[in-house]
């Protein structure tokens, strides 16, 4: 017989409900509308009304969980101060904006209300609100909403409900994938029997991860690779889905936050797509709690409080809380992609790489310039798409150009768009006009050039060397390219490879349009990428 609920139970849900409901109704919606319009003035203010009641009862103390919220804000503010400057606006005032976000990180780890000016800056001036950071973001949005529940309610909401609140925000980004991948085909498991992974990897390499490897060596990696995809995918999804029972004992949590933490890398691994905030954080947390005192603790771990979980999963996972991705589709063997040239005044041609392209790498390695192209587009990222019947297709086509070019008339879309063409050439136009003319890209000097934060789209190599600012540009070569992995032989083949655009730097236009990149750099589908 199931032991009834106790009052501290009910407490506890309360308490965690009052925390998700700030977190929805208040701190997101401030946290979207000020970033919106960078109203760092008025997110201070907003900040300093909990120091009214917090004058009259004791500071809410979230204990050792401090620390971990500490190493989160380290991370992204690591990420925010020494991400490149766009060089096609002002620098002064991004150079501000990093020493505003230096100083209010500093802020944020004595008073915890700091943090609403702090992601002001962070979402709003950096543009830190991205797919790889909103999970640590979150995070450090439920703490705020904790606080503020906190000062308002005193002891009740204590730091038992605080670890709860930021293990469901953090479990959250991962059991929402697993429900999107249970609900690709007719069975749950059908992802799981049906997807073929292994073509991630070859995607992959097609895009520009590792191509420092010789396709052939790539191809014994996949014949072995290929065998293992459904053990893979199963893992994946338990994985994946661990958070719903985690909270049912200590160590569940910790191997949850562990397992997701290697998952990441694996990926990472496996595709170039590297998660390492995401790493970073679910480390330090499930240290935070491996170090937490017993006693204090229990009350978060049990079969009440891993319901008062499931059910803050399940409503994040309906987007009724907040919005983690989907993340589930169908892996093909199949990519197109626009890729960038430079040829520089001596003459040497190089790539330019999605890293080069700082603070706009994740545009820049994932699916920029379909807008440049009158070709059909059939997938998303990494030749992903979202119709078994069109993966099956383009992994019997093999590579024919007549049934691909089929296939592009029935399922493609065509992107094309002259003024985001437009609006995208004045944006490199002016980009490499001023870098050519000495203007200071990075933040950092030249010897600290190796502290800055990574990444998280690692196609960082191609056809070319890259280009590392070495000598002025005078010419830039925008190219389309189609590339397939035939599974059947393991050969890799470049399909189409023609220029859209060449950019001359030498003879600018006289009218380049609008250079912001911020409203020409991605062309992906609307997403989730809002505060």
């Amino acid at each position: 017989m199931a032991t009834p609920l106790l009052p501290a139970d009910i407490g506890l849900g309360v308490s965690v409900a009052a925390v998700v409901a700030c977190y929805r109704l208040a701190v997101s919606p401030a946290v979207r509308a000020l970033a919106r319009r960078r109203w760092v003035l008025l997110a201070v203010i907003i900040a300093l009304t909990p120091e009214v009641p917090a004058a009259f009862r004791p500071s809410p103390e979230p204990g050792p969980l401090r620390w971990f919220v500490v190493s989160v804000i380290v991370l992204l503010t690591w990420q925010g101060a020494t991400s490149d400057y766009d060089v096609t606006q002002p620098i002064a005032p991004q150079c501000r904006d990093k020493r505003l976000l230096l100083l209010l990180a500093a802020a944020s780890c004595l008073w915890p209300a700091a943090l609403l000016p702090w992601m002001t800056v962070f979402c709003g001036k950096l543009r830190g609100w991205k797919h790889h950071a909103m999970m640590p973001t979150r995070l450090l949005k439920a703490y705020l909403a904790w606080f503020f529940v906190a000062v308002l309610i005193g002891a009740s909401c204590s730091a038992v409900t605080l670890l709860l609140v930021l293990g469901c925000v953090s479990l959250s980004h991962y059991v929402k994938p697993a429900w999107s991948k249970a609900r690709l085909g007719p069975y749950p498991w059908s992802w799981a029997w049906h997807n073929r992974t292994h073509y991630l990897m070859a995607s992959a390499y097609s895009w520009g991860w590792a191509r420092y490897l010789r396709a052939e060596t790539v191809s014994r990696a996949l014949r072995r690779a290929r065998v293992l995809d459904r053990p893979v995918n199963f893992l994946a999804m338990t994985v994946e889905a661990a958070g719903l029972i985690a909270f049912l004992d200590r160590r569940l949590l910790v191997a949850a936050l562990l397992a997701t933490a290697l998952f990441n890398i694996i990926v990472a691994l496996a595709s170039g797509i590297l998660f390492w905030e995401n790493i970073g954080t679910h480390v330090a947390l499930a240290i935070t709690v491996t170090l937490l005192p017993g006693v204090e603790y229990d009350a978060a771990f049990g079969w009440p409080a891993a319901l008062i979980a499931l059910a803050v999963l399940l409503l994040s996972s309906a987007d009724l809380l907040w919005q983690p991705w989907h993340l589930g589709w169908w892996d093909s063997p199949f990519t197109a992609r626009i890729h960038w040239q430079v040829e520089t005044v001596s003459g040497v041609r190089l790539g330019l790489y999605n890293d080069f392209m700082c603070p706009y790498e994740r545009e820049y390695g994932r699916v920029l310039g379909y807008f440049l192209t009158d070709e059909p587009i059939l997938h998303g990222h990494l030749g992903i798409v979202w119709d078994r019947r069109l993966r099956d297709c383009l992994v019997q086509a093999g590579g024919d150009r007549d049934q691909l070019r089929a296939l592009k008339q029935t399922y493609g879309q065509i992107q094309a768009d002259k003024q985001q063409a437009q609006e995208h050439i004045a944006f490199l136009t002016r980009m490499f006009t001023q870098l050519n003319a000495g203007a200071q890209k990075s933040p950092l000097p030249r010897s600290l050039r190796r502290l800055k934060a990574p990444g998280g789209q690692l196609y960082r190599w191609g056809d070319l060397p890259p280009y590392r600012g070495e000598e002025p540009v005078r010419r830039i070569t925008i190219r389309y390219q189609e590339r397939c992995y035939r599974p059947a032989t393991g050969d890799f083949l470049l399909l189409t490879n023609r220029t859209v655009q060449e950019i001359d730097l030498l003879a600018p236009s006289a009218d380049q349009g609008s250079t912001s990149c911020e409203r020409s750099s991605s062309t992906a589908a609307r997403t989730s990428e809002l505060c």
